[in-house]
């Protein structure tokens, strides 16, 4: 695994996946995009976190999923790198 991800990187996976599997072909998203302005509900959110879990190795708890923790692509993908980075200097 490698844990030396930047929120850039993560963000852009993520938008892929979305894009890909997620959200229909005329939706645009980036890393600033607001998922509930794209539609993403809880069920779109559980495929996410499941992507997330298998690419990246971690655990997202239930209790981690607040709104401000998954506001956009960007604000999630700094969250992911922040528990890569705690992983890493346990």
């Amino acid at each position: 695994m490698n844990d030396g991800y930047t929120i850039d990187e993560v963000a852009s996976q993520l938008c892929d996946f979305l894009r890909d599997n997620v959200l229909a072909g005329d939706v645009a998203v980036c890393p600033d995009t607001e998922l509930t302005s794209i539609g993403v509900d809880s069920f779109s959110l559980m495929e996410l976190v499941l992507f997330i879990e298998r690419r990246f190795g971690l655990e997202l708890p239930a209790e981690s999923l607040t709104p401000e923790n998954i506001a956009s692509v960007r604000v999630l993908s700094a969250y992911c790198v922040s528990l890569l980075h705690r992983s890493r200097n346990a």
